[in-house]
């Protein structure tokens, strides 16, 4: 996949109904055990897609949250919460054509470069039957708690390398009086981790 067929950007309140779709796909497998009508399933899905879309606001409302796009379509999110030691990976999804393609991997490669090259960690949550699991493994995340639901990871910064390939053009981003923060930004105040 050349690296031009993707790009990211910001997140905007016109991708609402992208987003929504893209967190149904995220959840139908889970939900289609349930038994549930169809419409129940949705208003399910809608309820639980705006209670995250606001956790994440209030939560992190200095986060990056960013849109996927392919050929100028939208295939998926990427929300990161910068910190002055540690990165939260708030969030990643991708439509379920796009997953096992290697674009999950190449996002968080390049997302791991950047951060080893600050000095940064890395922290996710994950669930516990999520296929993810296994590569966030790879990529050298360790499980430092169990949280019932959710797993949570840690990677601790890694010396820099050149052996990983880095071709997905994640927004530019600086370091900056000791904050990580996009190249278009004004200073702004400190990031909590």
């Amino acid at each position: 996949m050349p690296t031009s067929d993707y790009c990211i950007r910001t997140q905007q309140a016109t991708d609402h109904s992208f987003l929504q779709h893209l967190y149904s796909s995220t959840r139908a497998t889970e939900l289609s055990a349930f038994g549930w009508p169809a419409s129940a399933i949705d208003a399910f899905v809608l309820q639980q897609f705006w209670l995250q879309s606001r956790y994440y606001q209030d939560h992190f409302p200095n986060g990056d949250f960013w849109l996927i796009e392919r050929h100028g379509q939208p295939i998926g999110r990427l929300y990161l919460a910068w910190g002055q030691v540690t990165v939260q990976l708030i969030d990643i999804a991708l439509l379920p054509e796009q997953r096992g393609a290697g674009l999950g991997s190449r996002l968080l490669n390049e997302l791991l470069a950047r951060t080893d090259a600050c000095g940064l960690a890395v922290k996710l949550h994950v669930e516990s039957h999520n296929p993810a699991l296994r590569l966030y493994q790879r990529l050298g995340f360790g499980i430092i708690a169990d949280k019932d639901v959710y797993l949570e990871m840690h990677r601790s910064p890694q010396p820099a390398t050149t052996d990983r390939l880095i071709d997905i053009r994640l927004p530019e981003l600086r370091l900056d009086q000791k904050l990580l923060r996009h190249s278009s930004m004004e200073p702004a105040a400190a990031r909590p981790d």
